[in-house]
């Protein structure tokens, strides 16, 4: 008598990756590198990039110099300007992934709305907003730091507005801006770039600020031709960038590693100097007092990354540009009226108020990615708080990994984030190729002691952000008020971590006999909140 093997659904695709930005493009060159041909990016807009591709407002660059705002497994020297300008940067990013095929392994204009675990297939279920259903084995989140734009900031009459309406991730080119009365809300990073440009060429511009920011000079120049060709030569770009990583590193140990009963008077001392350095560089940048009072911050230089003002502190010594701090009341038809009751006619509004941030429990919404059991990642991290290990995994989620989660900045540039991520993933699905197995799961236990060592080594950032850093609309801090933004490892200690884990950290496992799917009503009915280890069929976890 013969006996039939049971039946599995096969996933389309072996991996998935949601984003074809700056990590999905990371991530996919990787994936190839190990030996993984069968992946999929599925990408909502029409175009890799993501940040890069969406934002293209006047002066969009980066805040670092390309030196470090770049693969280290991709050096370039020859970039245009110290700090690179968008374009060039989503050029360099498209170059990588059309040389990979990335593109032609993209999914494009495609949303999904919905990630799903099959236990029963060991898969994810990726419901897309066209009704279709993508399946993969492996699910790679790619969707960034800065996830959606807040483009409908709570302001009572905003949708009364009659006037054109700008987001720095949406910028209209083609509109003329001259002669226009234009109004900024908002002075993080776009607007620094934006407002220079819009004051050269509007009558006149109101910038609504709610919290100063430090503003810190921007040493931009275009790249001469011998440091270009300098960087060409093979070995340069690489040793130039990991020069730059050690003395990151230094910084960090110190920051990490200072006793707190020396960490505490040294920040407040930190604190008093750069104050005083500010001061003078406002006295540089802007002659009238009582606009420097209101640029100057009064929480401490180390609460949020620093913004590279360049041109912007300049603009107020313009005659047509305001700068206002009393809080807006609401929005007309044709003007902005602050709680004064000041009426300010304008043509154009400028949205520069932010995005929604991975590190913040609100981005996560209920029945967005639900897990086997019924484990609601949304549900989880609004009630329970920010959690991943190695800021990529979550227990109660199998074979899903994250490329930009709680405690993944590092302390350089984005880049770096994302290559120590993907390092991570793809040594676990490395270790998950060789045993054969279909479904890797973290730890709950594993997941727990990495966020026990994050709260234990951040004390020195927690002690700084808890109290230097009152009234700084920090996104250090998020809505909860947990500091899940910063990694208390150094630079060097991430990188050998990321692979050197203990694999006993995930549990293993193959498919075993076939079972009917649970219907995706029973999953999200079950209202799983914890991250309890599931037995499945077949471990094939080895004890050591």
């Amino acid at each position: 008598m013969t006996t039939t093997q049971p039946h599995h659904a096969d996933p389309d695709y072996e991996v998935a990756i949601i984003g074809s930005g700056t990590g999905g493009i990371c991530a996919g060159i990787k994936l190839q590198q190990m030996g993984i041909d069968d992946i999929v990016l599925i990408e909502r807009a029409d175009e890799m990039g993501g940040t890069w591709r969406a934002n293209t407002y006047p002066n969009v660059g980066a805040d670092l110099p390309f030196l470090v705002y770049q693969f280290s497994f991709a050096p370039k020297g020859d970039w245009d300007h110290f700090f690179a300008k968008g374009q060039q940067i989503q050029e360099y990013h498209l170059g990588l992934a059309r040389e990979a095929g990335l593109d032609r392994k993209t999914l494009f204009n495609t949303e999904i709305v919905k990630e799903e675990w099959d236990e029963a297939n060991h898969r994810w279920l990726l419901h897309t907003a066209a009704g279709d259903v993508i399946t993969s084995r492996f699910l790679l989140s790619a969707i960034g730091a800065y996830i959606n734009p807040k483009d409908k900031p709570d302001i009572p009459g905003l949708e009364d507005f009659r006037g054109k309406v700008m987001i720095p991730a949406d910028w209209d080119h083609d509109y003329d801006f001259r002669g226009k009365r234009a109004a900024v809300i908002g002075v993080g990073s776009s607007a620094v770039q934006i407002a220079p440009a819009l004051a050269s060429e509007v009558e006149h511009l109101d910038i609504y600020q709610r919290t100063p920011q430090w503003y810190f000079p921007k040493p931009d120049f275009r790249t001469p031709r011998w440091m270009q060709r300098a960087l060409g030569m093979p070995g340069l770009a690489r040793a130039v960038h990991e020069a730059v990583l050690f003395f990151l590193e230094l910084g960090l140990r110190v920051l990490i590693y200072t006793p707190p009963s020396l960490f505490a008077p040294g920040a407040t001392v930190f604190d008093r100097i750069a104050h005083r350095l500010y001061d003078f560089w406002l006295w540089l940048c802007v002659r009238d007092k009582s606009v420097r009072d209101k640029l100057r911050p009064k929480y401490g230089a180390g609460c949020t990354r620093g913004t590279l003002g360049g041109g912007y502190l300049s603009i107020f010594n313009r005659r047509n540009v305001e700068l206002h701090t009393t809080p807006i009341e609401r929005i007309e038809t044709d003007a902005v009226v602050t709680r004064d009751g000041v009426r300010r006619p304008i043509d154009l509004l400028v949205l520069a108020t932010g995005y929604e941030m991975f590190s913040d429990p609100e981005s996560y919404r209920e029945g967005t990615v639900v897990g086997h059991s019924g484990f609601d990642l949304g549900r989880y991290y609004n009630t329970v708080g920010l959690r991943a290990y190695h800021s990529t995994a979550v227990s109660g989620l199998p074979n899903r990994w994250i490329l930009v989660g709680p405690y993944s900045w590092t302390g350089t540039a984005f880049h770096y984030i994302l290559e120590n991520a993907t390092r991570h993933i793809t040594a676990v699905l490395a270790e998950a190729k060789q045993r054969g197995s279909t479904r890797v799961e973290v730890t709950r236990a594993a997941q727990d002691a990495f966020h026990d060592d994050m709260i234990h080594r951040g004390r020195n950032l927690a002690h700084y952000f808890g109290v230097h850093c009152a009234g700084s609309n920090t996104y250090f801090v998020n809505s909860h008020g947990e500091a899940v933004y910063v990694r208390p490892w150094t630079i060097y200690q991430s990188r050998r971590r990321s692979v050197g884990f203990d694999r006993h950290d995930y549990r293993f496992s193959s498919l075993g006999p076939a079972a009917p799917s649970a219907p995706a009503d029973a999953l999200v009915g079950a209202g799983r909140t914890d991250t309890d280890d599931i037995d499945t069929d077949n471990d094939d976890e080895v004890r050591v």
